[in-house]
């Protein structure tokens, strides 16, 4: 194959390359609109449910708002939030990173994303299938509460749910349960209700984990999405930089090419 056949060969890798990039990152912008519609409605159950658990802060269980101290002694378990499919950047290595400095040796851990669980390797980690976009972040949620509730029936004693996210500036931890958010006292009469009111708190303090954990994987997932989109574009800046190189390459050898054939033409004349 010529030097100029070789080009011409990369530059219908490039061409391939430049319409599968393309098509990814269409569909990461099409995520972020999907999931930024989803965020905000997700903010206003949240707002909804916490003013619920203000209303019946009197009898929540005490299970669920315990107050950390030196003393308190609580089975963590960590969910790291991680991503089902790579071209993300340092999305999950950054997870993995604040996880390792912050996580008690031996904490059973719960790893979101088969991207994320094929980097570590551990008898006490469980690997669940993370959410490819918001339409099955609620499904994603259902894995992880059977498996959070799994590692409760091999451990029964007072546990404590602890999340690692990668939000739009770093990743952080962010503790869900007990429910440490300082609720203050209800005001007034306690709300009317058809069962006991310490069953319905029960009720709402299981809906607000639940939500908690889906506005979290939502933030997560448009975060991905968002690391993944500019990784998409330097990749194709970098094959329209690379493609106009080899066009020019190969215009240069197709002129070396006319003057070599316009010499052998004028040669034979003579």
């Amino acid at each position: 194959m010529s030097q100029r056949q070789d080009i011409e060969a990369k530059l219908a890798l490039y061409d391939e390359l430049n319409g599968i990039l393309g098509a990814m990152r269409s569909f990461a912008l099409a995520e972020l609109k999907r999931i930024g519609k989803r965020e905000a409605a997700q903010q206003q159950v949240m707002d909804t449910l916490a003013l619920a658990l203000q209303e019946l802060s009197a009898f929540l269980p005490a299970t669920s708002v315990s107050r950390l101290t030196a003393k308190t002694r609580l089975n963590d378990i960590w969910v790291l939030l991680g991503s089902g499919r790579g071209f993300c950047g340092s999305f999950n290595e950054d997870l993995i990173r604040v996880w390792r400095q912050q996580a008690q040796p031996g904490s059973p851990t719960i790893l979101v994303g088969e991207r994320l669980r094929s980097l570590l390797d551990g008898d006490d980690l469980i690997g669940i299938a993370g959410a490819e976009s918001g339409l099955d972040a609620s499904a994603a949620i259902d894995r992880i509460l059977d498996a959070i509730t799994g590692l409760r029936l091999d451990d029964p004693a007072e546990f404590g749910v602890i999340v690692c996210v990668r939000d739009d500036h770093a990743a952080r931890c962010q503790r869900l349960w007990p429910l440490l958010s300082c609720m203050p006292e209800s005001a007034g009469y306690p709300p009317l209700t058809l069962v006991s009111p310490s069953e319905v708190a029960a009720g709402v303090a299981e809906h607000y984990l639940y939500h908690s954990l889906l506005a979290l994987l939502l933030c997560s997932i448009r975060v991905e999405n968002h690391m993944r989109l500019m990784q998409m574009e330097n990749a194709l800046r970098h094959l329209d930089d690379g493609y106009e190189d080899l066009q020019r390459r190969r215009n240069r050898l197709r002129q070396e090419e006319i003057v070599q054939e316009i010499e052998l033409m004028a040669g034979r004349r003579h």
